[in-house]
């Protein structure tokens, strides 16, 4: 390892509350998502997208928005939200958020299936909306969906993602994001393109989402960190998927992505077995069990001390 440039520390933004229980076919409950938050932030998490302030028509799963904010604002980390359009970032501010993420498809078939208009218009409407959460005292960063391949319109070149990640850096985004959102990514492409974005825009902190669709997710983030990337997306327990992104799977899991970071002696902050407690409420809630390669080695690693007991 002595010749890769890998970094000291590593910030890992949990999306679980929000990106992994999205499209789970069953709602958890409002009181069961507090304590999933306050067991994560138990873990060390600091910085947490606890949820999405879309329509519930459209995701039912966070219908209870304002509810799952208030009730966690008074524990310490950045809570998260992600917001779409005006009315997202409206009722963000006045449930008392402190961050927003700013989300657009970089593909015009994505963006129109995911937000019901072109990305032109979303870029336009979401630019301004960058000044105003900025200028409400809010954290900001921007998330650009399918930015490796589109689930409509198939692969996309870099001069698309290149094209919008320069307009917001004009106006002067700081936290850009690049989602993998259908997990279609290989190890090349990802270092590709975080070495190019970090070379043209090196005062921009770039950040990886990815989803484990093809079990690439982690052989992509040793990708990106060697590009330069120090900031990541994940979900605990694994899960997630987009409900307009036929093929998309679970994000990579949260144990997982920390076992690596810390395996490789880079720091995160985030206590494992603390993290696996977190992962425990998911696993008794859910009706199936948890994508994680973590999870299933716990499990594994449970029954054959029960076997021996037994034995």
């Amino acid at each position: 390892m002595s010749g890769l440039n890998f970094p000291k520390a590593a910030s890992i933004i949990e999306v679980g509350p929000r990106d992994g229980l999205q499209n789970e076919p069953q709602m958890l409950p409002t009181d069961q998502k507090i304590q999933l938050i306050e067991r994560l932030v138990a873990a060390g998490a600091r910085e947490i997208e606890v949820t999405s302030f879309t329509h519930p028509r459209w995701i039912p799963n966070l219908a209870d928005a304002e509810d799952v904010v208030r009730a966690t604002a008074h524990l310490d980390f950045t809570s998260w939200a992600l917001v779409p359009n005006r009315r997202g970032l409206e009722r963000a501010i006045a449930a008392g958020t402190n961050g927003v993420t700013l989300v657009m498809s970089v593909t015009d078939e994505h963006n129109q299936a995911n937000l019901n208009r072109p990305s032109d218009e979303s870029l336009s409407e979401l630019l301004n909306l960058h000044a105003e959460a900025i200028e409400a005292g809010l954290q900001v960063r921007v998330s650009l969906s399918v930015v490796f391949g589109c689930p409509f319109a198939g692969i996309v070149g870099p001069e698309k993602v290149h094209r919008i990640v320069d307009r917001f850096a004009q106006a002067g985004a700081k936290r850009i994001g690049m989602c993998d959102t259908i997990g279609i990514a290989l190890p090349d492409q990802v270092y590709d393109l975080s070495a190019a974005l970090v070379a043209r825009h090196p005062d921009i902190c770039f950040e990886l989402h990815l989803h484990d669709t093809r079990g690439m997710a982690l052989a992509n983030t040793v990708a990106g960190l060697q590009a330069g990337i120090s900031s990541f997306d994940a979900a605990i327990g694994g899960l997630g998927g987009c409900p307009y992104a036929p093929g998309a799977t679970g994000n990579c899991a949260s144990e997982d992505l920390n076992a690596l970071l810390t395996g490789m002696h880079i720091e995160t902050g985030i206590d494992q077995a603390k993290l696996m407690h977190a992962a425990s409420l998911l696993a008794a809630w859910r009706s199936s069990p948890l994508e994680s390669a973590a999870w299933r080695v716990a499990i594994a690693n449970e029954t054959n001390k029960n076997t021996d007991k037994i034995a």
